[in-house]
C-alpha cells in the first residue's frame, strides 16, 4: 500500500482529497484537524507527526502540501501603503511552514519508492498573469514559494523526484472535481514527448490548474 501525506485537511479540498486517496486504497496521513474516515490524523509537533509516520508505515510515496492561507487583511498594495506584519505572517503560513514540513518527512520520503512532491499555489502568483494589485502579501508568498519549488527541483530531480504544483481553483471548481482533479496530476505520470527520452517531461517543473491547465510561473 503506498503512503501519501496530506498536510492540511482543514478546507473542502483537502478533506475530498484525503477521501480520494482513501478510496483509492492509499494509506492516508494528515497534520489538519477534524476526523476524516481511514485518515490518521498526526500531532501537530513535527518531529512527533514524523516519529508517528515512520513506526506505522516506515515512508512516504507522496507529499501533498495543501497549506494555501490567505487573510482578509490583505487588501493594500504599493500606493496605499503596505502592512508588513500581514506580509509576513502570509509569508511564513505559505513559505516558511511548507519549508518544515518538508524538512521534517524528507527522510521518510527517501525511504518511499514514489518520491512524487506536491504543492498547492495559485495562478494569481504568476509573474505573466498577476493583473490585479489585490491580494499583494498572498501573491508574494506564493512567488516565494515558486522559487522553493525550482530550487528544490534543481537538487532532487537527479536522484529521481518529480514535482507538482496544483492550483484547485477556489473560486471556479468544486473541491469534489478539484480533488479529482489533483489525485489524477498527482499520481500520473506526465510521459515522453513523441517517445524521445531526451523529451521527458516528467523531471520538469509543470504548474496546472484543475482544469488541466499549464500555467507560467
Amino acid at each position: 500500500m503506498k503512503v501519501v501525506l496530506i498536510t492540511e485537511t482543514n478546507k473542502d479540498f483537502g478533506k475530498k482529497l484525503a477521501a480520494v486517496f482513501t478510496w483509492e486504497k492509499f494509506k492516508v496521513y494528515t497534520l489538519g484537524e477534524g476526523q476524516i474516515d481511514d485518515v490518521v490524523c498526526l500531532p501537530k509537533d513535527l518531529k512527533e507527526a514524523a516519529a508517528v509516520v515512520q513506526k506505522e508505515s516506515g515512508c512516504i510515496d507522496i507529499f501533498i502540501d495543501t497549506s494555501d492561507e490567505r487573510s482578509p487583511l490583505d487588501n493594500f498594495n504599493v500606493r496605499t501603503g503596505l502592512n508588513g506584519d500581514v506580509i509576513h505572517k502570509l509569508y511564513d503560513a505559505n513559505v516558511i511552514r511548507p519549508m518544515a514540513m518538508f524538512e521534517a518527512f524528507f527522510p521518510l520520503l527517501e525511504a518511499g519508492g514514489e518520491k512524487r512532491l506536491c504543492w498547492l499555489t495559485s495562478a494569481e502568483a504568476s509573474i505573466n498573469e498577476t493583473f490585479g494589485t489585490d491580494g499583494y502579501g498572498y501573491k508574494m508568498a506564493k512567488a516565494g514559494l515558486h522559487n522553493f519549488l525550482q530550487i528544490t527541483r534543481n537538487a532532487l530531480a537527479p536522484k529521481g523526484y518529480t514535482i507538482r504544483a496544483f492550483d484547485p481553483l477556489y473560486n471556479d471548481v468544486s473541491p469534489e472535481l478539484a480533488a479529482e482533479a489533483a489525485f489524477n496530476y498527482f499520481t500520473r505520470r506526465r510521459g515522453i514527448e513523441h517517445d524521445d527520452d531526451k523529451r521527458d517531461d516528467e523531471y520538469n517543473l509543470v504548474f496546472r490548474d484543475a482544469y488541466g491547465r499549464q500555467h507560467s510561473w
